[in-house]
């Protein structure tokens, strides 16, 4: 069963390459339109999270930003299978602030990115183009897929990464030193601590800011955005200054705090290009369980 679909896929993907890339982008934003229209749970998840964080925009400004937001995830989707193609035109990423970075790393001690799920969010690694960085990904279910992924991303985003697991945290302590970049997804629910979003407990990842902490590194909030053209923008904002007392937990917590904030801002500044269909709140698995409780 795996196989067939590791095989499929790669139909599908030799399929996708025949055409000239605009014309797969056109196919990207036609999926995404299909996929809001067709798949009632996830549709309900975004604009559950949207009337979370934009109470006070219509009901149609919501979907607008919805249906957007869709199109944009499946262009950064389907581009991760044609990347190198979409590379090699250096036009096609174009990068805000790298001195940033550049300053950060010029302190000798490495550097802790913050990643967000936005815009072509995968091609913000082109911000340390040249530089070795280490990133983690959740293992596919598909061992083949997973393979593929891997591969793939290893060579055309020239990175080394590793596996969600219980040994991940060593594993990224061991590659800590002045010369590897540590790249994080850092704004969707996962273990860590327990801030305040858009008005609304959440939990969010620690893993940046505990290792930035822990071992003195600079860290940035890096994202990326969608243009009209197909092209996309790294933004790389100055390094986030970490609060520092007698607490290392609590340390942990406001500094965690302080980066969702930054999250926060970005998100209002550009609410189409975030993935707003995980549910990041719990809100649909809570609305759920309330319904068949009736």
């Amino acid at each position: 069963m795996y196989r067939l679909q590791y095989w499929i896929v790669m139909i599908f993907r030799f399929i996708l390459l025949l055409f000239p890339q605009k014309l797969r982008f056109k196919f990207a934003e036609f999926l995404g339109w299909l996929g809001y229209v067709a798949i009632k749970k996830r549709r309900e998840t975004t604009l559950m999270n949207l009337k979370l964080a934009f109470p006070n925009k219509s009901a149609k400004e919501r979907e607008e930003i919805a249906l957007e937001s869709y199109k944009i995830m499946l262009k950064a989707f389907l581009c991760s299978l044609w990347f190198k193609e979409y590379f090699k035109n250096k036009e096609n990423v174009k990068t805000v602030n790298k001195e940033a970075f550049e300053k950060a790393y010029a302190k000798g001690k490495g550097v802790i990115v913050a990643l967000m799920h936005m815009g072509n969010m995968e091609a913000s690694v082109k911000a340390v183009d040249g530089y070795s960085l280490v990133t983690v990904a959740k293992k596919q279910r598909n061992p083949y897929i997973d393979d593929f992924i891997t591969e793939s991303r290893e060579r055309d985003l020239n990175l080394t990464l590793l596996k969600k697991s219980k040994g991940t945290s060593k594993e990224l302590i061991k590659r800590l030193n002045n010369q590897n970049i540590i790249a994080l997804f850092s704004d969707h629910r996962d273990k860590g601590a327990i801030v305040d979003f858009f008005g609304e407990s959440a939990k969010a990842p620690t893993g940046a800011v505990s290792l930035a902490l822990k071992f003195d590194i600079p860290l940035l909030l890096v994202y990326n955005t969608f243009n009209e053209d197909n092209s996309c923008t790294v933004h790389v904002l100055d390094e986030i200054e970490l609060v520092k007392t007698d607490s290392f937990k609590d340390d942990v917590i406001n500094n965690t705090q302080n980066l969702i904030h930054k999250m926060e801002d970005v998100i209002k500044e550009y609410p189409e290009q975030w993935m707003w269909f995980h549910d990041r709140w719990n809100l649909y698995s809570k609305y759920s369980k309330l319904k068949k409780n009736k």
